[in-house]
């Protein structure tokens, strides 16, 4: 018998709320829950074969979304702090993405119908999901339709680096978006609607989270005041504030964050003084 792949077993007797099954040598519980129809004794039947909540070999007729060694785009059903992240893939017991495979920082963990590329191990005859390596999952698609440069693509985040973050999209297209163009603090397995700006040598594409410069500058302005009301009307970045500290708090260019705080001094908002800036009225 094989875990987390459909086996043919032959039905060896009836109880009361289940069959037993066999193949020839092993015998395992199929529920009657997870039964499709009454079975005689001697039938061949499939099965799919998972561990239950106490640790146990069980078997459904279910079909599920993902077996040893496929690969799966599966929805997050619950996120525990102490375990990790439990995907759906059909059964009635999810599928847990240990807190081993997720990032150190909590933040960046994903949340309750967040989704994400998985493939399905077994440690110890329990089933876990697994992500795949960056080029493991890469090679994992065949060939796909091209994206369109200045077209948005809806993905999910897969990996989270240094520099920014590398999305798929449902079709396996591979989407990097730098830090400079990500505007927001994203987490694994979120959907993004990203922009494609360029298309590599390795069939790989960058992309970006930045909208056009008018709107952007309401969003860039509303971050600003989000910052200062965050910290009692008065923060000591100011026009004059060297680039790379603005980029570290705010995740925007300094001439991003210097066309925002005009804007809000335009609209009489803040005051702008060498040291600081400051809310109106506060």
């Amino acid at each position: 018998m094989e875990l987390g792949k459909i086996n043919r077993l032959i039905v060896k007797r009836e109880a009361d709320i289940s069959y037993i099954l066999t193949d020839g040598e092993l015998e395992i519980f199929l529920h009657k829950k997870e039964a499709e129809r009454p079975y005689l004794i001697g039938e061949a039947i499939s099965v799919f074969l998972y561990d239950d909540n106490q640790g146990r070999i069980t078997a459904s007729t279910r079909p599920p979304s993902l077996e040893i060694g496929g690969l799966a785009l599966l929805e997050v059903k619950q996120v525990n702090p102490n375990y990790g992240a439990f995907l759906y893939y059909g059964m009635v017991k999810d599928l847990l993405l240990s807190l081993d495979d997720l990032p150190h920082n909590k933040k960046s963990w994903p949340k309750e119908n967040d989704r994400f590329f998985v493939t399905m191990v077994n440690k110890n005859d329990r089933l876990f999901a697994k992500v795949l390596s960056r080029f493991e999952l890469a090679k994992s698609f065949s060939e796909k339709e091209m994206l369109t440069e200045n077209e948005k693509y809806s993905a999910y985040v897969m990996y989270i680096l240094e520099n920014g973050i590398v999305a798929f999209t449902e079709n396996g297209h591979e989407i990097f978006v730098h830090n400079n163009n990500l505007r927001q603090i994203v987490r694994l397995g979120e959907n993004l609607e990203i922009k494609i700006i360029a298309h590599n040598s390795t069939g790989n594409y960058s992309g970006t989270l930045i909208e056009q410069k008018e709107i952007m500058m309401n969003s860039d302005s509303q971050i600003i005041l989000d910052y200062l009301k965050e910290h009692g009307g008065t923060m000591r970045f100011t026009d004059k504030t060297d680039a790379e500290s603005i980029s570290k708090v705010f995740k925007m260019s300094k001439s991003a964050f210097k066309r925002a705080l005009g804007k809000l001094y335009r609209e009489k908002t803040i005051e702008l003084n060498e040291n600081y800036t400051k809310l109106k009225g506060d």
